[in-house]
């Protein structure tokens, strides 16, 4: 009966998407860092084979329950006897579902998942439809749930402990790097988001991004695209999600950066002569990606935007053209003809970076510069770690200056002075300004006070009109978080007066002032790990 059950199903669902072939509108969201947004047990993949239900009715005899996974949903079946009348087979789903338990591999023992409480899925990409038989049947609507967690040594304990605290079961398996790893017989529960911010101005938070690729309109099953193609293009889009560069399962980006996305036909559209525009939208969203899956099933970018190779800390991950394309990372995506394209498996990002790149400098012994104004020339740039390619652009003109200044170090990420206003308001004091300052020598100073420490000669230094700041520091960070990051520290030199640097490390012949504050983590949440 289950096996009958089980095809008419996904006969039905297959039907019903046969004819579908027009892809999700562009959407505006936010990045996120995890994968399945369940922190502790991000690996874990639940084997169907293990679900135990809710004892039946009284006076009903059941078998063992089955289940199945139907695109965003998990239903549980049985065949049955007795009552009355009589129940020939048993069906859960939603709050019938609640107190069934799963098991599955965690860590060389088991971790015990159980459902304990089931609401119709809040969709981050409203209108969110109810939950009726007719609209769950259409795709239209899905269960979310609410699950604990516990292994044989620890009580129980949230499975989604960010976000929204509910999850919506997700066919397939995943590797530790990433891969949708295509298995009818397992599925996960991915966390779902929750805007702290505005419809206009969402700030997703917490949760991971198998959900939010979801309600972006790619999930990975049949609907706008044929099964193949969608597990594809959800594939794509947790990539693009976590700014995952190298393909290895690591976030390049910080989570609840805003992003703006599309498929390849409203690429093409927005792309006269077959150029990506280097912004779009009124705040400015940045080029910063175009995402593609190879023949081999691989997904790198084609490409960066200059935008983003300008602000990339290079701190999480390998982030080398070596690991990327090698062919075509010499050159940004503000190159690439996109003309052709309209048929690709392809996604293009854009994104108001909330992370910049913090550059130290050098000049002789003494003259030092720390800056996340600068440019980076992509044939001089091997990737990685390496900083030569690296210019400062101290006047913002988007070129190279002309200067004695070599790249030294990259010192990581900093927040960037132009943080949306719904992400600077929520962060409230936990982060403060990094100021810099200059003086008629062609010294530079950058420190937490608008007054320049009162160094003499010193002026806060505008740039395009700003205020001088340079950007946004943790002003503090809970010794117990894993996101801890290390302390940005002001030097002065021990013999020449007026001589500064600003930097992680101790620079030689220079003294430690104080700690100006601490940079942030990439594939870390802004402010949530104070």
């Amino acid at each position: 009966m289950v096996t009958t059950w089980r095809r008419a199903l996904l006969g039905a669902v297959m039907l019903t998407a046969a004819g579908a072939s027009a892809e999700p509108p562009p959407s505006n969201s936010a990045q996120g860092t995890q994968l399945h947004g369940t922190g502790r047990f991000e690996s874990i993949n639940i084997p169907l084979a293990t679900v135990e239900v809710p004892e039946p009715p009284a006076g009903v005899t059941c078998a063992p329950a089955k289940a199945l996974t139907l695109n965003g949903r998990v239903i549980t079946a049985q065949g049955c006897s007795g009552g009355n009348p009589p129940v020939a087979a048993r069906f859960l789903e939603g709050h019938s579902l609640v107190n069934t338990t799963f098991q599955a591999p965690f860590e060389g023992r088991t971790v015990k998942l159980v459902i304990a409480e089931a609401r119709c899925h809040e969709d981050i990409t409203p209108p969110t439809a109810e939950c009726t038989p007719e609209n769950l049947y259409a795709g239209k609507a899905r269960w979310e749930y609410r699950v604990t967690a516990s292994t044989e040594d620890k009580r129980p304990e949230p499975l989604c402990p960010t976000g929204s605290g509910f999850a919506i079961p997700v066919p397939h398996a995943w590797s530790a790097g990433g891969d949708l790893i295509r298995n009818p017989d397992y599925f996960t529960f991915a966390c779902a988001p929750k805007n702290e911010g505005s419809a206009s101005q969402p700030f997703f938070v917490g949760g991971g991004v198998i959900a939010k690729c979801i309600d972006w309109g790619y999930p990975p099953w049949a609907t706008e695209y044929p099964e193949g193609q969608a597990l594809a293009y959800h594939q794509l889009c947790t990539r693009m999600a976590r700014a995952d560069y190298c393909g290895e399962g690591r976030s390049n980006t910080l989570d609840g950066t805003p992003i703006s996305f599309r498929g390849p036909q409203a690429a093409v559209a927005m792309s006269p002569g077959g150029r990506l525009p280097k912004t779009v939208g009124t705040e400015g969203y940045a080029l910063e990606a175009i995402w593609e899956m190879s023949d081999c099933g691989e997904v790198r970018p084609l490409c960066l935007g200059k935008a983003r190779w300008d602000t990339l800390s290079l701190e999480a991950t390998c982030v080398n053209r070596a690991v990327m394309q090698p062919s075509r990372m010499l050159r940004s995506c503000e190159e690439f003809n996109v003309a052709n394209m309209g048929t690709a498996t392809m996604l293009v990002s854009y994104s108001l970076f909330i992370d910049r790149a913090l550059v130290g400098f050098k000049s002789g012994e003494t003259g030092y510069v720390t800056t996340t104004a600068v440019t980076v020339d992509l044939q001089e740039h091997p990737g990685g770690e390496d900083v030569s390619g690296y210019s400062p652009d101290l006047d913002g003109n988007g070129v190279a200056d002309a200067s004695s200044f070599g790249a030294l170090r990259m010192e990581g990420p900093l927040l960037t002075p132009k943080l949306p206003a719904n992400i600077r308001k929520r962060m409230g004091t936990l982060i403060k300004p990094l100021y810099r300052c200059a003086n008629s020598h062609g010294r530079y100073l950058l420190t937490d006070t608008s007054t320049c420490d009162g160094a003499s000669g010193y002026s806060l230094k505008m740039v395009n009109g700003d205020q001088g700041i340079e950007g946004f520091l943790y002003s503090s960070v809970d010794s117990d978080s894993p996101g801890q990051r290390r302390p940005l520290k002001l030097w002065k030199h021990a013999q020449l007066v007026g001589v500064f640097a600003t930097s992680t490390q101790a620079p030689a012949g220079f003294v430690h002032v104080r700690d100006l504050g601490f940079l942030p983590a990439v594939g870390q949440l802004p402010g949530r790990d104070l």
